[in-house]
């Protein structure tokens, strides 16, 4: 019995060792423990307000040309933009017809879904926003997936969309579709945070050496890994290639309204290769080299022999270094290739 168990020690205290070191593999690789403040009180959501016309809204003269948009850009009248000032800054939380709207100033973002009812601010986990769902369930405002409550480990599905100005995308889309900021009345407009709140940062754990904290970047979530494209503010226009899943993405940054969007380059099995056009026009700023076809910052075909099609947006989400790490601290960083 004895020989039994001296034969046996070694092989067990082997296995033993060698699973604590996978357990701590594993370990180093989860993030760092995220904290959930919960504050459900300080904001109170907003439910389908009355649409209108961006052209409409801007003959009254309350949104200013730089103001920051939420833009949804794909359906009917080419989609339609959110003033984040008018109709987000104030309730954190827009449940619509149209999509589900989160704005969350501290990760410096401002997420699309596709629609549903009942969401509003929670608190905040990692320094990212948190919202409650209608059943309990707590979701992370950025990635969209459930993370406690009767639905974890769902996914909230994204919706076409990206952030600019309004004055860029009334220029682009006049006749999409914008909230009605109601004549004769004296409307709530909330000025965009100018400090993050310290609750939000009390909750966020160390942030991911790899770029600082507030690096603006556009985070891509469309393939097998999701990938971080650091954004050079000081660029006018720029575009970023990269290959998700064996499928081509650009990226295309425009500087003047600090505005990026991803889309697949692939278009009816042709393969597309797109640059940055600095002498283009505002409305297209973007340009590629097989067919000479100009493009916004959309992903439309406004000139050329592709005039009319439309590229398909990649899911991605433009945010803070800070928070898109919290929420995918897998993520790959991209860079730019070796020349």
């Amino acid at each position: 019995m004895n020989d039994r168990c001296l034969t046996l020690r070694p092989v067990l205290w082997g296995e033993i060792i060698a699973i604590a070191l996978f357990a701590g593999a594993i370990r180093a690789e989860e993030p760092a423990a995220r904290k959930l403040i919960a504050l459900p009180e300080l904001f109170k959501p907003l439910t389908e307000p009355p649409c209108s016309y961006c052209a409409t809204q801007h003959r009254k003269r309350m949104i200013d040309d730089t103001d920051l948009v939420l833009a949804w850009i794909r359906g009917p009248h080419n989609g339609g933009a959110i003033p984040v000032r008018h109709f987000l800054a104030g309730p954190r939380v827009i449940n619509d017809t149209y999509g589900l709207f989160f704005y969350d100033p501290e990760g410096s973002y401002a997420a699309a879904f596709k629609k549903d009812y009942g969401y509003k601010f929670h608190g905040w986990r990692g320094g990212v926003m948190v919202v409650e769902g209608r059943d309990g369930t707590l979701w992370s405002a950025l990635s969209g997936v459930a993370f406690a409550g009767p639905q974890k480990g769902k996914r909230l599905e994204r919706i076409p969309s990206l952030t600019t100005q309004w004055g860029h995308w009334l220029m682009l889309h006049p006749e999409s579709t914008a909230y009605d900021l109601f004549d004769g009345k004296k409307y709530k407009v909330t000025p965009l945070p100018g400090v993050k709140s310290s609750d939000a940062e009390a909750s966020r754990g160390p942030v991911d050496s790899r770029l600082p904290a507030g690096t603006l970047v556009l985070g891509v979530d469309a393939g097998e890994k999701p990938i971080a494209f650091p954004l050079d503010v000081n660029s006018e226009r720029a575009c970023f290639t990269t290959a998700l899943d064996g499928r081509p993405v650009t990226v295309f940054w425009y500087g003047s309204t600090r505005s990026a969007a991803a889309f697949y380059s692939d278009l009816e099995g042709q393969s597309l290769t797109f640059i940055a056009d600095e002498i283009a026009p505002e409305t297209a700023p973007f340009q590629d080299k097989e067919t000479g076809t100009r493009w916004t910052l959309a992903g439309r075909a406004v000139d050329g022999p592709l005039k009319g099609k439309e590229l398909t947006w990649a899911p991605s989400l433009q945010c803070s270094w800070s928070a898109w790490s919290s929420e995918y601290p897998q993520t790959d960083v991209w860079k730019a290739p070796s020349k």
